[in-house]
């Protein structure tokens, strides 16, 4: 069993677990960084400014868009009418036997007459009416991301970072009070993945995020402690949203160029310690 000693040193505003991270950084070793954005950002403080560890292995993103099913058959049928009465013709001209049989039907069927009625007529008839469905855009969806950690101390020092690190997520994940029926939201998230101290061009650009769920799992593989108590892994799980819906110019640079598409990394404070 590891002994944690009591010595007390100023607590760094920023954090690389493991700390031979911030070497290994600067020899250009991809990484993820963590941190507050906003306003809220520089009213609250933070125990940390921002937080740097392993790139998890298997990050996944999900896009996806939303499609949905319309009937245009009788807007069409309709409009055909409309412009044959503009244009002082027969209202069913245009129209063939079936098609007149068929919208016969459905003016029945809008009278009230019960739908399997009016089916059997239609069976009868060897007609059918053609809803003429079509994909109507929706919207995209808001997107997800969820990175999963271990952190195992090898020292002291270490396992403070894991306990910090577990507590600064788990701390802004949750609003705060303000007054007796009020919540402030809470602060949002700025994820970038760096190689060295360059953002990571081959990685996905994620856009503000709020923290919306904080898994923890204390020794998830042993039920071993150092000394003082601190556990010696520590198992964590973070699920952010982003914030709004996206557009391709909000992820990819507006160019003439299409076969070279790129991030767009130039967004406000893209930078780390902007």
């Amino acid at each position: 069993m590891a002994e944690i000693n009591k010595e007390e040193k100023p607590k760094a505003k920023i954090i690389a677990f493991p700390r031979s991270l911030r070497l290994k950084a600067d020899e250009k070793m991809p990484h993820i960084c963590f941190s507050l954005t906003g306003k809220q950002a520089k009213e609250i403080g933070g125990e940390a400014e921002r937080i740097h560890l392993y790139t998890p292995a298997g990050f996944q993103v999900s896009d996806g868009a939303n499609f949905n099913g319309i009937e245009i058959g009788n807007v069409a049928a309709g409009q055909q009418v409309a412009d044959n009465l503009k244009n002082k013709r027969d209202a069913q001209a245009g129209f063939t036997g079936a098609d007149n049989t068929v919208i016969g039907l459905k003016a029945i069927e809008g009278l009230g007459a019960d739908a399997g009625t009016v089916g059997v007529a239609a069976m009868q008839q060897g007609v059918a009416f053609n809803p003429q469905t079509s994909l109507a855009f929706d919207g995209v969806n808001l997107r997800t991301f969820s990175f999963a950690f271990t952190l195992v101390p090898e020292s002291k020092e270490e396992a403070e970072d894991s306990r910090r690190i577990e507590n600064f997520f788990r701390k802004y994940m949750y609003p705060k009070k303000e007054g007796q029926i009020s919540l402030v939201y809470p602060p949002k998230f700025k994820i970038q993945f760096f190689i060295g101290e360059k953002e990571n061009i081959y990685m996905p650009m994620i856009h503000e995020c709020y923290l919306a769920g904080v898994e923890t799992t204390f020794n998830p593989d042993s039920n071993a402690f150092f000394i003082d108590g601190q556990p010696t892994a520590v198992g964590l799980t973070l699920n952010f949203s982003e914030v709004r819906m996206l557009t391709r110019h909000d992820v990819y640079k507006d160019s003439q160029s299409t076969d070279d598409p790129s991030y767009d990394y130039s967004r406000p404070g893209s930078q780390v310690g902007e």
